[in-house]
């Protein structure tokens, strides 16, 4: 869902708002409105995997710098938009979308838990 969200983000600054008189701000609206479903999802999805990531020992400690994390994000990200003052409008769009596909490949890289046991320590974490 990061790289959908942030995918739709880029496309939003490459479609114009208009092309020969006619108006295709309801394609760059479809676009944000994509972007913002791709990160709200992913928004959800991150808490249901950080579950399954740390072993039982240490999950309240991930699950709570995971939480820590989005919300920090959350603080810094309407200021992202005072970018627009000093750039171009669409600055902010390009930041969100960037950080969104990079933050979607660097989750390819995390380990695959379908059908895995959960682990209960480190050392079975280490383990594998």
């Amino acid at each position: 869902f990061h790289i959908v969200g942030g995918v739709a983000c880029v496309l939003t600054i490459a479609v114009p708002t208009s092309v020969n008189g006619v108006d295709l701000s309801p394609l760059v609206v479809t676009f944000a409105m994509l972007g913002k479903f791709g990160i709200a999802a992913s928004y959800a999805i991150v808490f249901l995997y950080a579950t399954e990531i740390f072993p039982t020992v240490v999950r309240n400690v991930g699950v709570g710098v995971s939480s820590f994390s989005s919300r920090v994000g959350g603080i810094i990200a309407p200021f992202a938009m005072y970018l627009e003052r000093v750039s171009s409008i669409h600055v902010p769009l390009a930041l969100f979308g960037a950080l969104s596909i990079l933050a979607g490949l660097t989750a390819l890289v995390l380990p695959e838990t379908r059908g895995r046991k959960m682990p209960q320590t480190v050392d079975e974490l280490e383990q594998d």
